[in-house]
């Protein structure tokens, strides 16, 4: 996106393409890192080791953050694949010895791998065991992927626990009788025997799965986690592909309970014959991201200190430590989705910015109709609240257009062909033909009941058809899923506002950007620059998107604060950052009263003339539609009624009896091409005749 002129926004692009740096250097951060090392040279040993005791559920919990915060999926064996963790990692990095042993049955068996080489097999396994699950739930419900990771729990406590000779089981001892201990290793020549210098090297796997957790938050990727997690078909729609993030987001949960139970081996130096790792443990540690909140790092890091402190508080008063994971999981229903982390947030924009009432006051006044294609007017259609100059939307229209992809040389953009869609006995569709010519601007009219979601999902790929085939720009997708025919080019919208409530609104239109960036996600793990700028260019993409739908003011508001007109525009400039050639608009007036009908109609032309877009529409406002579409399909009982020009579908006998009603007149608006003072257009040309919606 070169020589492509700049818009003038809010600092939020560090934030994203340079989240490391963001988060070190903000108030909190720094004062939490002096505190530790105050606390390494200040507190007494004892107090140091069970501090570094937290690091290994903070390590777990932050999986889990991403697990069940992210992706809002669930595991019920945390506790078997950290436990896991802690005894192979015991069993790879112990040294055979040779001997009669302590019953004289042999030695303590192990496999002297070098420490590195070890974690990289127990992260790698942990990871691999809760991908294949994952995948092998790919067709179930939600509910037995729970059931399936209890499963797996149960099997770990039953064969990996009491197994002597991998880890020394539950007695402590393999099963020769020899007592088994695990060496905390070296780390470039640097001796961490003592509790003050392994304090700071589990700070450091802990620093290091922070950087790399930030910077997979910020990228495509975390944001694709998200948009999975929220709504699997809208993120199928703009190229996301629900199972592939699925299987990553345990693959990542597994990774990093491998790591915490690697860091808690070492911290240990036995195996843990006096924890218990068992499905109650799994709870516990279930609670940290629910109580902490589903999308804030730093509070499941604060809970799991925390949760490593209290027990011993509760042991003195002989209170079960698994009390802490009911209360957990209830203070975290209390709280809701945000935790406790969203609460402080929201304290915090208190403070900044005043009460609630103060604010929706300005939500209020900003949320306004459309009444033409200049800019956004008050409710009252007064003065304009926000108008963008003709050089400001020239450069985000600059900006919008070197982000889309290049415009296919093809008469149709879509084609359905002779559908077919059954349910039981009823024919949702029944043999229903349409193109939509490249570079148009077409609209599906029909009652209730007619077929039209039906259509729209069959072009999609929502829904596969029982018979017909389906094409996009000259490929046959029949039988292609929706996340793939969105890389063609395709994206769409809902009849309900399928927006991610809980993140902003730059973090909704950027979410749609994760196929058109086409970045290796390794790559914005390691920091890569060139990452980092293509990154950059889908911000500046999803902040001319705002400009051009009046939604820049809400760029850092959370979208579930909006008003319902603003919600739908956010979903229409997710749709616009996936890169669409074909833009599939589902009742998007759906909801909206008259007036912002009108405006959001008039928009939708503006973008479709300024940007080229092809736009197939299903819609109930029928002269928003015949105002706007070339051309016009009306659907009836699964088959086509009528096509062609708005003038000709409105004059149609047939669609005017069983759809409009014979009261209806239409008349076309006139578009003057000459100069203003040439011509003269009378009142009747230039207004079209009221339609009522049937």
């Amino acid at each position: 996106m070169k020589n492509v002129p700049t818009l003038g926004r809010p600092d939020a692009r560090r934030t994203t393409s340079r989240p490391v740096l963001t988060a070190m250097s903000a108030p909190g951060s720094l004062i939490a890192v002096a505190l530790l090392v105050l606390y390494a040279f200040t507190a007494p040993d004892y107090k140091v080791f069970t501090v570094a005791g937290a690091v290994p559920i903070a390590l777990t919990g932050l999986g889990l953050l991403v697990l069940i915060g992210w992706a809002r999926e669930i595991s019920l064996a945390t506790a078997g694949i950290f436990g896991s963790a802690i005894y192979v990692m015991g069993y790879l990095t112990r040294n055979p010895e040779e001997g009669p042993g302590l019953l004289g049955a042999g030695g303590v068996k192990g496999g002297g791998l070098p420490w590195v080489l070890a974690a990289v097999i127990v992260i790698g396994g942990c990871a691999l065991a809760l991908a294949l699950i994952a995948l092998s739930s790919a067709r179930l419900p939600g509910i037995y992927l729970v059931v399936l990771t209890f499963g797996l729990q149960i099997v770990i406590e039953r064969t990996i626990y009491t197994y002597g000779d991998l880890a020394g089981g539950l007695s402590g001892g393999d099963i020769r009788g020899n007592i088994l201990t695990i060496e905390r290793p070296g780390f470039f020549g640097i001796d961490i025997q003592g509790d003050t210098a392994f304090y700071f090297f589990a700070l450091g796997w802990l620093a290091v799965a922070l950087v790399l957790l930030v910077r997979l938050r910020r990228s495509p990727v975390g944001l694709a986690f998200h948009l999975v997690g929220a709504d699997r078909q809208a993120a199928a729609a703009v190229g996301i592909n629900p199972l592939k993030f699925r299987v990553l987001a345990f693959g990542v949960s597994g990774a990093l309970a491998g790591a915490g139970g690697i860091v808690s081996a070492w911290h240990l130096e036995s195996p843990p014959v006096f924890i218990n790792l068992m499905s109650p443990y799994s709870l516990l540690l279930l609670a940290i991201p629910v109580l902490a909140g589903l999308d804030s790092i730093a509070f499941v890091v604060l809970v799991a200190v925390s949760f490593q402190l209290t027990p011993v508080q509760l042991e003195s008063l002989r209170i079960s430590p698994f009390i802490l994971a009911a209360v957990g999981l209830l203070a975290g229903a209390v709280f809701g989705s945000r935790g406790m982390g969203g609460r402080a947030a929201d304290a915090y924009r208190y403070l900044l910015h005043g009460g609630r009432r103060t604010r929706t006051a300005r939500e209020r006044l900003d949320a306004a109709v459309l009444r033409g294609s200049e800019g956004l007017a008050a409710e009252d259609g007064g003065t304009p609240i926000s108008m963008l100059s003709a050089e400001d939307r020239s450069a985000a229209l600059a900006v919008l257009e070197a982000w889309l992809p290049p415009r296919p040389a093809i008469d149709n953009a879509a084609e359905a062909r002779d559908i077919v869609v059954t349910f039981g006995a009823v024919h949702a569709l029944d043999g229903a033909s349409i193109r939509v010519p490249n570079q148009s601007m077409v609209g599906l009219l029909g009652p209730n009941g007619a077929g039209k979601s039906t259509l729209f999902d069959v072009i999609s790929g929502v829904r596969r058809p029982d018979q017909g085939s389906v094409s996009l720009f000259g490929t046959d997708v029949s039988a292609m899923p929706a996340w793939d025919r969105a890389k063609l080019g395709v994206a769409r919208t809902f009849q309900t506002t399928r927006v991610m409530p809980d993140l902003t609104v730059g973090d909704n239109l950027l979410s749609g950007a994760y196929q058109r960036i086409g970045i290796n996600p390794l790559r914005f793990l390691a920091g890569d620059p060139r990452a980092a700028a293509r990154l950059r260019e889908a911000e500046d993409a999803a902040w001319a998107a705002a400009r051009l739908l009046d939604i820049d003011r809400y760029w850092n508001e959370r979208a579930g604060t909006l008003e319902f007109s603003a919600r739908r525009r956010a979903e229409i400039g997710r749709c616009l950052l996936a890169g669409p050639r074909l833009l599939l608009l589902d009742e998007p007036a759906a909801g909206l009263d008259p007036a912002s009908s009108v405006a959001l109609f008039s928009l939708l032309k503006r973008l479709h003339a300024d940007l080229g877009l092809t736009v197939l529409l299903v819609e109930h406002y029928v002269k928003a539609v015949l105002d706007s579409c070339d051309l016009v399909y009306v659907l009836a009982e699964g088959r086509i009624l009528a096509e062609g020009t708005p003038a000709e579908v409105a004059a149609n006998t047939e669609v005017r009896d069983r759809y409009l009603g014979t009261r209806m007149r239409y008349v076309p608006k006139v578009v003057v091409q000459t100069d203003a003072a040439a011509a003269a257009v009378t009142p009747e040309d230039a207004t079209a005749a009221e339609i009522s919606s049937p």
